[in-house]
């Protein structure tokens, strides 16, 4: 309880809070977790509660403290909602596995990664990814146009810019919305069968989606090593702007590993990298900053082994300096005002 708790407060929250104090002795939510359950205080639920509450009080200088994440993945419900809708190229589209197959790709590399709406200002993110993202009006479209020009990598997928906000089909190609910014144009779309798999030029195994694009400006980055459409583009990069900026295109769905890999090039290409390199998978860092300058790292270990993280600052939940190799014990975490 107190490592996921401090999960979210290491990603920006400034307080914990639980639905219900004691458990219900009766009625349709008597068996609702609570902070005191129905074994009373000599519980491991109490002993939690009260060790947390210790934790969050040492906590106290965090308070104020934001997170600052050079990476935005943009959430859209409209898409969410038509992407799913029936008459399309494929059932096997669920746009929520989208999101969170990026996300997974980000959080295994120790990303930290903002969630945000089609009406955010993106210009300040250094990577932009907007997965499926099927039904977008012009301004929404612009702000990405506008965020790669800035300087930021964009990257779309598959079945993006497909209609406007009234779900009537972009003309002249797919992806409609988004064709000029990419620098491609696909004229027909290939949805592959349940279980068939193919491959792209990297090893890495893609499915579901495929779809015949053409270059117009952009370069390949993978393509397709087999089936029908053998040698065509699966993965492009399109230079824009004069700041660095780039926009990259998907057109498949590779496998986890392909996806990891792709994010890895993708986040280097936009200077992006973890909170603390080369720590274990399972070891979550996040950094918050406060207004006079000083940062808080939390090292949350998801792992059932020790793990050493290099610090140097105050170990506030243990009131404790930590200069060098610090250990963080499995399931536990630590939090360091840094030097």
């Amino acid at each position: 309880m107190l490592r996921n708790s401090l999960s979210h407060v290491a990603r920006g929250a400034d307080g914990v809070m639980f639905f219900q104090w004691r458990q219900s002795k009766a009625g349709a939510e008597k068996f609702h977790s609570a902070m005191v359950p129905h074994g009373g205080r000599d519980t491991d639920v109490w002993r939690g509660t009260v060790a947390l509450g210790r934790a969050l009080d040492s906590l106290a200088p965090v308070h104020g403290s934001r997170v600052l994440n050079r990476v935005a993945l943009v959430m859209d419900y409209p898409s969410w909602w038509a992407s799913e809708l029936d008459s399309h190229p494929t059932q096997a589209l669920r746009y929520s596995e989208e999101m969170l197959r990026w996300y997974t790709a980000l959080w295994d590399l120790g990303i930290g990664v903002d969630i945000v709406p089609t009406s955010t200002d993106l210009t300040g993110y250094e990577l932009v990814i907007a997965p499926t993202l099927y039904t977008v009006s012009e301004p929404e479209s612009e702000r990405l146009v506008e965020a790669a020009r800035a300087g930021a990598q964009v990257v779309i997928t598959f079945f993006s810019g497909i209609v406007d906000e009234n779900e009537h089909i972009y003309l002249g190609g797919y992806p409609g919305a988004f064709r000029d910014l990419l620098g491609v144009r696909t004229e027909e779309f290939y949805a592959l069968q349940e279980g068939e798999i193919l491959h792209l030029d990297d090893g890495t195994a893609a499915d579901m989606w495929s779809e015949k694009t053409h270059l117009e400006g952009a370069e390949a980055k993978r393509t397709w090593a087999d089936g029908p459409l053998h040698g065509w583009p699966a993965v492009t990069r399109n230079p824009v702007g004069e700041e660095g900026g780039a926009a990259w295109y998907v057109a498949a769905r590779p496998s986890a590993e392909g996806l990891e890999a792709l994010v890895d090039e993708i986040a280097a290409a936009a200077g992006v990298e973890a909170a603390v390199p080369g720590l274990h998978r399972d070891v979550e860092a996040v950094r918050r900053f406060a207004e006079d300058g000083t940062t808080y790292l939390f090292v949350l270990n998801h792992s059932d082994r020790d793990q050493v993280v290099q610090v140097s600052g105050q170990e506030l939940l243990r009131g404790t300096d930590a200069d060098g190799a610090h250990t963080v014990p499995a399931g536990a975490v630590a939090v360091i005002r840094e030097s």
